[in-house]
């Protein structure tokens, strides 16, 4: 299955659809897995660039290629720093998972939400109050937490359905 496919049908059974991904996946594929992550998330921030370029003096490319290299090149380094210290951190509480196990529940719960960053540029498209982009934000982020936390307890369980 493709990423695109798995993220949708992840909606509906996350943890069989994890399971999956776990069981065929390798660091190559995890890579592009974040990857797509991202790239959903740069398609997400264009309504915004867009606006940034409009009020500003600053020129769009200029613009976009700042966004591009922090997205694109930056942000997995970041996941993947993150990832490692979230590793040591549940080897401190004693947590059976490996540290790809780890990556894979980071990076997929990350790609799983990334999708809704393009729902956020249409909001900021359309100019929604302030309280519904906050708790909109509130809402990304908590299903981002959901996802991490059943994907790592799903392979502490060792890839029980829970």
């Amino acid at each position: 299955m493709s990423i695109i496919s798995n993220i949708f049908f992840s909606y509906f059974s996350p943890i069989k659809i994890f399971n999956t991904r776990v069981k065929i996946s390798d660091d190559s594929q995890l890579f592009g897995v974040l990857v797509v992550g991202c790239l959903f998330t740069l398609i997400g921030q264009f309504p915004s660039l867009y606006n940034l370029a409009k009020y500003s003096l600053t020129p769009l490319v200029g613009i976009f290629s700042a966004r591009l290299v922090a997205i694109l090149l930056i942000m997995p380094l970041v996941f993947y720093v993150t990832s490692g210290l979230l590793y040591l951190f549940l080897r401190i509480f004693k947590l059976k998972v490996t540290s790809f196990q780890t990556r894979l529940s980071l990076f997929w719960a990350f790609t799983l939400v990334s999708p809704w960053g393009l729902v956020k540029a249409v909001m900021v498209l359309l100019n929604c109050p302030v309280w519904l982009d906050l708790s909109f934000d509130i809402f990304i982020f908590t299903l981002f937490c959901t996802f991490f936390y059943v994907f790592l307890k799903n392979c502490a369980n060792n890839f029980e359905i829970i």
